[in-house]
C-alpha cells in the first residue's frame, strides 16, 4: 500500500463521496480459542465482551498494570470459545507475547495468523450498494460492527465485517492471503467503471483524523491511557478486575493529568507531531500528537495532548491556544464530520 496512488486529496474526497478500496493486509490477526477464551479476554481487555453476541464486533484496548495502552484493537466474537482479533501492524509481536504470557493460567490457545491473512477495506457511502451488487442482497443484512463468514474459493471462508477506519460506512474483508488477488479481481470491474478508487496511506490517515479516530503511537501509547485519549466508553469498570483497571480507576478518581484534544488551524502550515502547544500565558501546556490537512474543512487539523491545568484556559479563550506563531482552535471531540 503506497502513500498514494494519485492525489491523496482526491483519494480522500473520493472515499467521502463514493467508495475507496484499501489494501490493509499489513494489519495483524490473532485467534483466541478454548473454553476459557471469553474469561481470558475479559481479563486482558478494557471492554466487556460478554455484552456482545456471536457475529458481533467490539472495539477494545490492552493496557499495562499502570494503565498505559499496549494497543487498541477490534475483536470479532465467533462464539464464547472463539474470538478473532485485528491488531495494529507495528504491535503484532508485542501483543502476541503479552497475551501469551498471561494465557498460561487459562484454558485457551493463542494463534498468530497474521502471515496467513490478507485484508481489504471498502469504505464510503457507496460501499453497501457495491457490495450488494457484487455479492448479493444478504450482504446488506450485516449491521454496523457485525460480521459474517462468507464462503469463497474452494470452500475457504472470508470474514466480512461492517466496520472501518474512515468515519464512513464500509466493509472490512479478512481472507486467506491466497484469495486476496481473487477479491481484487472481483472489485476490478467497479474500479474500471470508476465506481471505486484505490486509496493509499496518506488518505487513510487524513480520513481517520477527520473522523477523530486514534492511531497507536500518536493518540495512544504507554504514556497515554484510554481515559486520556477520550475512550472512557471502551473501558468497562463494571466488570470484574481487568489488567490496568486499578490504575485507571485511580486516574479517573484523582483527575486526568491531561487529555487528547482535537484542533484546527487557519492557513496551510500543518502542525506536526511533537510540536509544543502554548497557552495564553506563553508557557508550554502540551504537544501535538498528529497533524494533517482536512480536505473537508480545507485547513489543517489534528490532535494534541494538553495538561489538566491548561484545560480551564479554554473557557476563557474560546478554545484558542498557540503552536509557535499559529493560533489553534481546540475541541473536546473531532468536529469535522459533524460539518459534512
Amino acid at each position: 500500500m503506497p502513500i498514494s496512488y494519485s492525489s491523496s486529496i482526491e483519494e480522500h474526497k473520493f472515499v467521502r463521496q463514493k467508495a475507496g478500496l484499501f489494501d490493509v493486509s499489513h494489519m495483524g490477526e490473532l485467534l483466541i480459542s478454548g473454553t476459557d477464551a471469553e474469561k481470558f479476554l475479559n481479563t486482558v481487555l478494557t471492554n466487556d465482551i460478554s455484552k456482545i453476541v456471536d457475529g458481533q464486533a467490539q472495539y477494545s484496548l490492552l493496557c499495562t498494570e499502570e494503565g498505559g495502552t499496549i494497543d487498541d484493537l477490534i475483536i470479532y466474537k465467533k462464539s464464547r470459545k472463539s474470538f478473532f482479533l485485528c491488531v495494529n501492524a507495528s504491535n503484532i509481536e508485542k501483543d502476541f507475547q503479552h497475551l501469551s504470557s498471561i494465557a498460561s493460567g487459562f484454558n485457551c490457545e493463542i494463534l498468530n495468523l497474521s502471515g496467513a491473512y490478507g485484508q481489504l477495506a471498502l469504505q464510503g457511502p457507496n460501499a453497501l450498494p457495491i457490495m450488494i451488487a457484487l455479492l448479493g442482497e444478504n450482504i446488506g443484512e450485516i449491521q454496523r460492527m457485525h460480521f459474517k463468514q462468507y464462503e469463497w474459493l474452494n470452500g475457504r471462508e472470508s470474514l466480512i465485517a461492517r466496520s472501518g477506519y474512515t468515519g464512513e460506512d464500509g466493509f472490512e474483508i479478512y481472507c486467506d492471503q491466497n484469495d486476496l488477488w481473487e477479491w481484487i479481481e472481483l472489485f476490478s470491474s467497479k474500479i474500471d467503471q470508476q465506481a471505486i478508487r484505490l486509496i493509499g496511506l496518506a488518505a487513510r490517515d487524513s480520513l481517520r483524523l477527520e473522523a477523530g479516530f486514534p492511531l497507536y503511537g500518536h493518540e495512544l501509547s504507554d504514556e497515554i491511557s484510554p481515559l486520556q485519549a477520550g475512550l472512557r466508553w471502551a473501558v468497562c469498570f463494571e466488570k470484574e478486575n481487568f489488567i490496568g483497571s486499578n490504575a485507571l480507576e485511580r486516574e479517573q478518581g484523582d483527575g486526568l493529568p491531561g487529555r487528547v484534544i482535537h484542533y484546527e488551524v487557519d492557513g496551510r502550515r500543518i502542525p506536526r507531531s511533537e510540536a509544543i502547544v502554548t497557552g495564553i500565558s506563553g508557557n508550554p501546556i502540551g504537544k501535538v500528537l498528529s497533524g494533517g490537512f482536512s480536505p473537508l474543512l480545507e485547513k489543517p487539523i489534528g490532535t494534541a495532548w494538553v495538561e489538566r491545568e491548561a484545560l480551564s484556559e479554554f473557557k476563557q479563550t474560546g478554545g484558542i491556544v498557540a503552536m509557535g506563531r499559529q493560533e489553534m482552535k481546540l475541541f473536546q471531540t473531532a468536529p469535522v464530520l459533524k460539518r459534512k
